[in-house]
Order: structure tokens, then sequence, then C-alpha cells
């Protein structure tokens, strides 16, 4: 069997090369993805351990990890907590670390992040050094790339509140050193106590990070802690762990990423190989048929059918562990090319690519089995090759055209059982219906594609044949194509799964990515609000010359927009609000969807731009007065978080009513749209610019569909990306088909030359 097997090998080395190239390609898909994903991994556990280095034990609030878990009446972390801490024996040290969450500008760059104060002992720098006074920070390599800037540059902070906006009206401080790597979530620029405490936004306590001294155990100093915060009252609603038990719960919680990356690599990995598959089948039909009388032969002096067998699967399992150790070594190029990319232009502290027994073991088993599945049919038909064949004359016996009335009966129940199911859940709106229609009705299309392919390559063939007058070379192609017409339909098979899941791909992420972009238009009709309220010395001839010279400014109108005083009732919510009509720009290209709609006596408002927080904005229904001049009215509140900051929306009559007390001059809006195909950084750019002209721009709504459209098109490469190694052996099974199909007519080839 070995024996037989060898000799196959050596006669059609050449037959079986796309094979193996498809099956390496597949595994070497597979290795990629493990090792990426194991990188990735490491990076992560990489920064979370950064993030708390010179810490060996942690008190953290407990409702930060299992909110269900931890009652209403959980103690904060206090500085009296932090006190506590540092009494404790063993303690070197204790410091409450803060943090608010601010936007942040640099130069035409505005981003939001976190400002917190700077760790104990964390104090390595690439360049600079650490902040020694309160106009001062820090921030690490990663996130100094982001805002563009450098030591010795200026930043300025201002409280978020709610859109991403320029930061320019807040405190500057001086980068006075930037840390090596990146922060595990966001931004965080690190400020020394005095500076946090001036810093804008609203501190909320993240920990206690405590430093033992030289010699105490963490484990014991932990429980130590925890007693101590307990005897003080203060034990309740907190975590006390050692830093590295907190390390490993983070490091738990990050992993489903990386998991997350390795399976929808193996996926498609899996994806790939079942491609190949396709053509290894066909690779292996065709070399049995070509070696009917050798197989013939074999049996005549002796050989059993399960030697011969034996010998076909030998010959598929050598194929599978030769192109799966190939698919190794070019998974590693793949993995170490793809890792040194991300070094280079993304993340500097990027982990190094290392090999794992997981990435050398999964790909080849998944390579070889693959390999041998595929090559199982084949055999069992080898093994059926009678001896008489031998004395055959002809290579390849002529085609019998038949119906395969199993494929076609299977076929067509799929296909009538995937539209009714299709139908189904477009009357009922169910998407699981219309998923698994769909998916009925693609393998229904595979299933027959032996039974509808060949017939209809034969009438393309003849379709092509008269408009080239009937041409010999069309009426050759369709007959062989006829002839072989297993062989044809799995070709087509494999191009028909990679050609249907990109089509899919695009086709879906185009449609939701529009879906997303509609549902926005609803609740946000304008993409940039231009506003001077607040601002003194602006000039509105440069600011209309700002956006008239911008590229991503299509269109823009001016609208009423008085400043009014507007108090909520029951609450202490009160402030300076721009109030306007509903009814502005009503039917102007400025808009994108029909408008805000707010009925008289209604006024929509953000609850934050009168000072009510995060646990007061459920004023649904009250009653909110509006002063505007020597005109009151009382309206009812409905609130919404997708109004331009720091504006009001109310009806087009109850607008008339309060521009009376407003007197001739009325203040105005300017409303603008952005171009579809403006990038999150151009929109940054533009409000930066704003601002140093003395206005502020709200363009949230704008940020927002640049930032979904950025991330379905990075989705997008990626599933293609990822489809690309299925659509690859799809074309290579093509080219294999092809040339083997030239191999076994060479009999015709001579006979027509």
């Amino acid at each position: 069997m070995i024996r037989i097997a060898w000799s196959n090998l050596r006669s059609a080395s050449g037959r079986l090369s796309a094979a193996m190239i498809a099956i390496a390609v597949s595994v070497a898909f597979i290795v990629a993805a493990l090792l990426f994903s194991q990188a990735f991994g490491d990076t992560l556990r990489n920064q979370v351990r950064a993030e708390w280095a010179g810490a060996d034990v942690a008190v953290t609030a407990a409702a930060s990890e299992d909110p269900a878990a931890v009652a209403d009446e959980a103690s904060p972390l206090t500085d009296s907590m932090r006190q506590t801490v540092a009494d404790v024996d063993g303690v070197e040290s204790a410091q409450l670390t803060e943090s608010a969450f601010v936007a942040v500008s640099a130069g035409s760059t505005s981003v939001t992040g976190s400002a917190t104060n700077l760790p104990q002992g964390q104090t390595e720098t690439v360049d600079g050094t650490a902040p020694d006074s309160d106009d001062e920070l820090m921030l690490r390599e990663a996130d100094a790339k982001t805002l563009g800037v450098g030591v010795g540059d200026s930043i300025t902070l201002a409280e978020f509140d709610g859109a991403r906006r320029s930061a320019a009206d807040g405190p500057s401080y001086t980068v006075s050193g930037i840390m090596p790597g990146s922060s595990a979530a966001g931004m965080n620029l690190y400020l020394t106590d005095g500076g946090l405490k001036s810093a804008p936004g609203e501190l909320v306590p993240d920990s206690i990070r405590v430093v033992a001294d030289d010699g105490s155990d963490r484990t014991a100093l932990a429980e130590a802690v925890e007693s101590a915060l307990a005897e003080a009252g203060a034990g309740k609603g907190v975590s006390v762990r050692t830093v590295d038990q907190v390390v490993e719960k983070q490091i738990e919680s990050l992993s489903d990423t990386s998991d997350m990356l390795s399976t929808v690599g193996i996926a498609f990995g899996l994806l790939a190989a079942g491609v190949a598959a396709l053509v290894i089948s066909n690779t292996f039909n065709v070399l049995v048929a070509s070696r009917t009388r050798v197989l013939a032969l074999f049996r005549a002096i002796g050989a059993s059918r399960s030697q011969v067998r034996g010998a076909a699967v030998a010959e598929s399992l050598s194929l599978g562990i030769v192109g799966s150790v190939l698919g190794v070594g070019l998974g590693l190029l793949i993995g170490w090319g793809l890792s040194t990319v991300v070094r280079t232009f993304w993340m500097p502290e990027f982990a190094q690519m290392s090999p794992s027994v997981a990435a050398f073991v999964v790909g080849p088993v998944v390579g070889i089995l693959v390999t041998v599945a595929a090559g199982l049919i084949p055999a069992i038909r080898a093994s059926r090759v009678p001896p008489i064949e031998a004395l055959r004359p002809v290579d390849v016996p002529a085609a019998v055209p038949r119906i395969r009335w199993v494929r076609l009966t299977l076929s067509l129940v799929l296909g009538i059982g995937g539209i009714g199911l299709c139908l189904l859940g477009t009357t009922s709106q169910s998407v699981l219906f219309g998923i698994v229609g769909c998916f009925a009705l693609f393998v229904a299309l595979l299933v027959g594609a032996k039974v509808f392919v060949p017939p209809l390559v034969a009438l393309f063939a003849g379709a092509v044949g008269l408009i080239t007058r009937r041409s010999p070379a069309v009426k050759l192609a369709g007959r062989s194509a006829s002839t072989a017409g297993g062989r044809t339909a799995s070709t087509t098979g494999a191009l028909l799964i990679g050609i249907t899941l990109v089509t899919a791909v695009v086709v879906g992420s185009s449609s939701l990515q529009r879906t997303l972009e509609l549902a926005t238009a609803e609740d946000t009709p304008v993409d940039l609000v231009v506003s001077t309220a607040g601002h003194s010395g602006a000039d509105d001839e440069k600011i209309a010359s700002v956006l008239d010279d911008s590229p991503i400014v299509e269109e823009r109108e001016n609208v009423p927009a008085p400043t009014a005083s507007v108090s909520v009732g029951g609450t202490d919510g009160t402030g300076d609000v721009a109030i306007t009509s509903a009814e502005a720009a009503a039917g102007s290209p400025v808009l994108r969807s029909d408008g805000y709609d707010v009925d008289e006596g209604t006024i929509l408002i953000d609850p934050r731009s009168v000072g009510l927080d995060e646990a007061e904005t459920d004023v649904d229904g009250q009653t909110a007065t509006v002063r505007l001049g020597e005109q009151d009215l009382d309206l009812t509140i409905e609130t919404s978080f997708d109004v331009p900051a720091g504006t009001a929306l109310v009806s087009g009559a109850d607008a008339k009513t309060l521009e009376a007390g407003a007197g001739d001059e009325v203040a105005e809006q300017t409303w603008a749209k952005i171009a579809d195909d403006a990038s999150s950084s151009q929109i940054e750019a533009l409000t930066s610019e704003l601002d140093a002209v003395g206005a502020s721009g709200d363009a949230a709504a704008a940020q927002h569909r640049a930032e979904f459209a950025s991330m379905f098109q990075v989705a997008l490469s990626v599933v293609l990306g990822l489809l690309a190694a299925a659509v690859v052996i799809a074309v290579i099974g093509v080219s294999n088909t092809l040339t083997l199909s030239v191999i076994e007519r060479r009999r015709e080839g001579a006979l027509l030359r």
C-alpha cells in the first residue's frame, strides 16, 4: 500500500501542487489568526499590568465590577478611607486615585479622555519628566501621537457635556513628559493631585492604590486592609485584593476580545478549508479517473480493494501533512508581518508574536482532516475499479447523460422551503426566518449545482457560439465542461461560496450603514450647530468665512436662537439656553430629515444644559419656565439627549411668543450640513477653526455618522480580507480544474492538431 501511494505521489506531483497550495493557504490563515489574536491578548495584558505597576494592593468599589451584588447604600471610596488604609501596619503609602471624563484639545485635534492623578511609582518616561506643578500633565506615547503633541506643548481640557467638542475654553496644561505604551481603556492624562482638583469635570474615585513595605506579604496585607476598613465601618461595598488578583480579573474581562478574534479567524479559516476541500476532491477525482488502467492493473496482479483504498487515503494524508507544514510556515510569516505592521504604524507596544502550541496543533489538524476527508470518496471510487478496466482502450469514459434525482429533489425541497421562509420573514418582520431561508436557498444551490450547472454551461456556450458564428473553440469548451459536469459543478461551487459571501457582506454592510444613518437623521437632523452664545468678540464674518471655505460644509442657514433663562420646576435645574423653533429651516437642504417634531406647549431639552446631573435627568412631563426678556412661558418638558448642546427646541408658535420679549435684535445660530464622506478628523478641525474665531460648533451628529462610517469601512475591509483566502483558493481551484482538464484530454488535443 505504501509503495503504491509513494508511486502515485511521484507520478502526480505536478497535478497535486494546486491542491497542496489550497490546503496550505487555509492552514496559514488559521495559524496567522491564532498567533495574531494571542499577540493582541498579550498586548492587553501588558497594558493592564502597566496601569497597576508600582502598587501591591488595590481597594476598589465593588459596584464598579458587580452592580447587582451591591446594595444602594454601598460606601464610596473617600479620602478618610485612604487614611484608614495608610495607617495599617505594613503599608508604606496609600493613594486615592480619581478621574474626570473631559474633552481634550491640542491644536486642531479634539477628543475625549480621562484626567486622573499620576499613580505613585509610575514615573518612567520616554521623554521629559513627571509633572511637578499643577499646570503640567503627562500622557502615554500612543495618546501623544493621537493628539500630535510632545514635551512642552499645550493641551486644554473642558468638562465633557455629552458631545465631542473643542476644549479650548478650559484650562491649559503643559506636557511635561511622555510615558511608554498606551492605556488599556481610552486616553488617560496624568496630573498632580493639585492639578486634578482644579481640572474641569466631576471627579469620581477609582481606587486606593496601596504600596507595601519591603518584605510584606501581599495577601496578608490585603486581609489586614480589609479588616481595618470593616472595623472603621467603611468596608461595605468595597473590594480589597492584591494587584495580581485585580490584574487577572481585568485580563479575564478583556480576554473576550482576543477570544473573539480567535473565533472569527478560525471560522473564516474553516471556510477557506471547506473551499479547499472542493479543490482537493476535484483533484483526486481526476487522478482516479486518469489512473483507472493503472489501478485495474494493481487489482489484476493481486492488490485488494482495501489496499487500493488505503493507498489513496495515504496519498491524501501525505498531501495534507506536507500542505499543513507549508501552511504553518506561511502562517508564521503572515502573523509576523501583521504584528510588524501594527507595531510600526499603529501601536508600538504591540506584543511581539510568539509561537503557540494551539497554532501549531489546530491549523495542521484542520488541514490534515480536511484533506483526508476530501479524498475519502475518490479513494472509495478507486477501490471499486475492477481488473477488467485494464483492457479498456480509452482513458476517459464517455459521459452518460442522466438526471440526478436525489440531488434534484433535495435541492428543490431546500429551495422551496427557503423561499417560503424568506417570504414568511418578510411578512412577519422576522430576521431569524429570513436568515434561515436565505441559508436554505444557498445550500439548495450548492446541492443542485451538479444538476443545473452543466446544462447552463452548455447553454451559455451555445449562446456565445451563436455570437461568435459557431466558433469551434467555444463548442469544444462547452462540450468539455458538460462532459466533466461533476468537476465543473464543484469548481463553480467553490466560486459560488466566495463570491456569494463577498456580495452578502458588501450589500449587508451598506444596507445596515444606510439604516443607521436614516435612524440618526430622524433624531438629529442637523449635522452642525454653530453658536456664539457665551463667546465675547465673535466675528460673524469670520465665522461665515470658515464655513464657506470648508470643503466639508455643503449647506448652511442662519436660524433665530435668542438666549433665554430656563428653570425646571421641582428641581434646582436652571440655566441660560438658546431657544430655537423646531420649524426653523423647514424644507431647507441643511436638514437630513423633516426636522424636529415638537408640539405646541412643549420644550425639547437636554436636562444637562440646565445643570441637572445624570441622576436628575428624568424630568419628562415636568414644567419648565422659560424667560426671555420680559416674556415668561411655562412649557412641558420632553427630554432628549440628541438636541444640540446648549439649545432647546419649541414649536413655531411658542418661539414667536418668546421672541416678542427679545426686542429688535435676536441672536442667531448657524445650522450646517456636513458632507457624507467627511472624516472625524476633518470635522474636529472645523470645530477647532470655529472656536478660534469665537464660536462653538456642536457637530456631535456628524461625528457619530463619520465614526459609524469609519467603523463600517474598517469592519468591511477586515471581513473582505478574511474572505480573500476563500476566494484565492477558489481561483486556484479553477486553475487546477482547467489544468487537469487539459491533461486528461491530451489525446483529444493531439487529434485536433
